[in-house]
């Protein structure tokens, strides 16, 4: 479940910018307005843009030292560097209106095996900490095929648009004999002290737990029937007969090592006949082996589908789509609360602006969401483009908020020719 929100609501908003800009600039400003207003969208964006620049170069120098791929002349294991990037790595998320997810809820732990037929355990050996991160939550109906697809069931459970998955794994002082066995069957690259960030797309809230680095599954009970079944009745008469045979081929042994002692053809026939019955028990381990294998490799495929059609990007990857992504939301979120001042042409309180956002993308995009007031209204102060009246705000007009940020686009660079 989400943490700290309405259960149902965060506050990403799922509209692209181009589409959003258009449909502000059509409703509820004049026709002068309107293109000052369309203006301003591309300068504050351009203005963010550059901004979010700065944070993706600081992001991607806190990671290099933890990055699995790094030279060991680079890396720095250690969990003050582990820390700084945490920290950095959950401020852009959240500017990018992702919430945190606790990754054992129940809603996870019950449904995981209706949606997926799996049953998942995941193992934190030689991981120092796992945070799930998630945004564009939605509720949805999941029609799951049964039987082989002769009969079909209803799931209703929690869709998540976008997932990141942070992982840190520990440092070669914190790890132990189970950590180290751990280590070895990950995938090449991952070593003591790195850090993995991945991110998903539209993932349900059952299938959180498969994207766990140490997630395994566990082998149903009906398969556990349907391997140790045919294993119990095939396998009995074999069992049956292993003595006899092991007591057959024992005297022929001792009857050949004997000095002077005569091995007849009747003893040589039960011999054979002693091994061949060895020689079907040993095909018929083998053959069970191989159907639990079988299932095994089954299982793990399932899990890997999983992961695999959903994982958009990697490490170094991530960052990009998620500074992009809150570079975007930085001016939708900005230029809603501009839009919303200028269309009201009046001072608002923070609430009235919240509402007048949210009313919006509600009845013009049919979007739901917790609109981020806050985060709107400081970028708009900083920038010059609201001033304070009492409780309220209240937004210059078009013309001033472009000189404002045409000012401010000159003062991003300041350097002179001598």
């Amino acid at each position: 479940m989400f943490e700290g929100d309405e259960p149902g609501r965060d506050g990403y908003i799922a509209v692209r910018k181009a589409e959003l800009i258009q449909a502000l600039a059509e409703q509820g400003l004049a026709v002068e307005e309107s293109r000052g207003f369309r203006d301003v969208g591309r300068i504050l964006a351009a203005l963010l843009h550059y901004e979010a620049y700065e944070r993706l170069e600081s992001l991607r120098a806190l990671y290099d030292p933890l990055d699995p791929d790094a030279p060991p002349a680079r890396r720095a294991p250690n969990m003050a560097a582990f820390e700084a990037f945490e920290s950095a790595m959950t401020t852009e998320l959240m500017r990018a209106n992702f919430t945190e997810v606790e990754a054992d809820s129940i809603q996870t732990r019950d449904a995981t095996k209706l949606i997926t037929e799996l049953s998942i355990k995941p193992s934190s050996a030689g991981i120092r900490r796992i945070r799930f991160f998630a945004r564009g939550v939605r509720q949805e109906t999941l029609k799951l095929k049964r039987f082989m697809g002769l009969r079909t069931q209803s799931l209703d459970a929690e869709m998540m648009s976008d997932v990141v998955v942070l992982v840190g794994f520990k440092g070669e002082e914190e790890i132990s004999g189970r950590d180290r066995t751990a280590f070895a069957r990950m995938r090449r690259g991952v070593r003591p002290g790195a850090a993995l960030v991945k991110h998903f797309r539209n993932v349900a809230a059952p299938e959180l737990v498969m994207l766990h680095p140490g997630a395994t599954p566990s082998m149903r009970p009906r398969d556990q029937v349907m391997l140790a079944g045919p294993a119990l009745v095939a396998g009995t008469p074999v069992l049956l007969n292993l003595w006899p045979a092991l007591t057959v081929l024992g005297a022929v042994a001792a009857s050949y090592f004997t000095a002077g002692a005569v091995i007849d053809n009747e003893a040589l026939t039960r011999a054979v006949a002693a091994l061949g019955g060895l020689v079907a028990l040993g095909a018929f381990v083998m053959r069970q082996r191989l159907k639990l294998e079988a299932t095994t490799l089954r299982y793990h495929k399932r899990l890997a589908d999983t992961v695999y059609f959903r994982n958009l990007a990697n490490n170094h990857g991530v960052f990009d789509l998620i500074i992009g992504a809150g570079e975007e939301q930085d001016v939708k979120e900005a230029l809603l609360g501009y839009w919303a001042l200028r269309a009201a042409g009046r001072a608002m309180t923070t609430a009235e602006i919240d509402a007048a956002c949210e009313a919006m993308l509600r009845e013009r995009f049919g979007l739901s969401i917790n609109f981020e007031i806050g985060d709107a209204v400081g970028k708009l102060e900083r920038l010059g483009l609201v001033t304070r009246e009492g409780e309220g705000y209240a937004a210059v007009p078009s013309a001033d908020a472009l000189a404002r940020l045409d000012a401010a686009w000159d003062g991003v660079f300041k350097f002179s020719a001598e």
